[in-house]
């Protein structure tokens, strides 16, 4: 079954084709892991904005000592894009 869920917690896609698509508010997080602990949001950024206008990055990184956790989220306009 394909089944996307945008930011908001809408699920778009069922088993049947005809009925898959995005509403016009619909967005995509795409989550990105494994990053070298040294990633900047400004690379990632760069990197993934060659594939499609990207909206926005984020590398998480730990509260208190600002570390990167190795894993972060690059945001698109719709989820064609994503």
């Amino acid at each position: 079954m394909a089944r996307v869920q945008d930011h908001e917690g809408l699920v778009f896609g069922t088993n049947d084709e005809s009925k898959i698509g995005p509403s016009q508010f619909a967005s995509a997080s795409l989550y990105v892991g494994d990053l070298d602990l040294n990633v900047t949001d400004s690379q990632l950024y760069d990197l993934f904005n060659q594939l499609a206008l990207v909206v926005s990055v984020r590398v998480c990184r730990d509260s208190t000592t600002h570390r990167s956790l190795g894993y972060g989220y690059v945001n698109y306009r719709g989820l064609e894009d994503g």
